[in-house]
């Protein structure tokens, strides 16, 4: 493959669905999909089909994770979607979807929805001619991981790796000891390079001379000084943040459990490759 045509590879995050008509008024986001979105708190997005047409649709966070509630319906009756089939959603960044659709037989089928004008009709060889990449968009610049499909549901198959993260995450996580979990986001591990802290956790940290500073230890034991702040009503971890976001490779889509085991001290464990039940959590 020349170097010209690497180039022109989409390395934009997708995710599937199979359209089931008996769940009608919301379709479910995969957890392990919640990586790709940089947005701390989203609760609204756009969807949008190669017809042309946008559809505005309302986000809800539940214990499961992420959820595409209110719109979704009128989204899939416009474009006159059936039972089994099979939906691609691209993300396209600032909380745009694009979605195909495929027919039960496996051919990208000819989007003609409500929204589209009479004469404008879309197919596979419409798709992006001129589309520019969001300025923005925080991809991950390699080749995603190969995972184990369940092509009924697009949920991951337990992998061993997978099984050794799902058994020390049960071992870990425990209603005894204050803790948190983060997925990090682009904004965690870049630039600005901060992280909110759940106020509830923030209580219980002790304050000195109006500043408060904990103590992030790694699983190697290692430490480091980082300064917790209120900003714009949100507690957040910023000043000696990047330095342990430097030192542990930290990176966007990691999972991060941090627990309180001492006197303003954190215990972090790290998660490149979470279970999906970490990752509903970290939602």
């Amino acid at each position: 493959m020349t170097e010209n045509a690497l180039k022109k590879i989409d390395r934009r995050a997708v995710f599937f669905k199979i359209f089931n008509p008996t769940v009608k008024s919301e379709l479910r986001i995969p957890a392990h999909f919640l990586r790709h979105i940089s947005e701390d708190s989203p609760d609204k997005a756009t969807l949008k089909c190669l017809s042309g047409g946008t559809w505005n649709v309302k986000l809800h966070i539940d214990e499961n994770g992420l959820l595409i509630n209110q719109g979704w319906e009128k989204f899939h009756k416009d474009n006159h979607i059936e039972g089994g089939e099979f939906l691609l959603f691209r993300y396209d960044g600032a909380l745009q979807f694009t979605i195909r659709i495929f027919s039960k037989n496996g051919m990208e089928r000819e989007v003609k929805s409500i929204n589209m004008d009479k004469n404008q009709k879309a197919s596979i060889f419409d798709m992006d001619k001129n589309q520019k990449m969001p300025p923005k968009y925080p991809y991950n610049s390699k080749f995603p991981k190969q995972t184990h499909v369940d092509v009924e549901n697009g949920t991951e198959h337990e992998t061993p790796r997978k099984k050794v993260a799902l058994e020390k995450t049960e071992v870990l996580l425990t209603p005894d000891i204050p803790q948190f979990v983060k997925c990090l986001k682009g904004y965690n591990v870049n630039k600005s390079c901060f992280i909110h802290v759940p106020k509830p956790l923030c209580e219980q940290l002790s304050e000195s001379a109006n500043k408060t500073t904990v103590v992030l230890s790694n699983s190697e034991g290692k430490q480091w000084k980082v300064n917790c702040i209120l900003q714009k009503g949100y507690h957040a971890f910023c000043g000696g943040w990047k330095q342990f976001v430097k030192d542990n490779k930290l990176k966007e889509g990691d999972v991060c459990v941090f627990q309180l085991v001492n006197t303003n001290e954190l215990k972090v464990s790290v998660f490149d490759d979470p279970p999906e039940s970490l990752l509903k959590l970290a939602a």
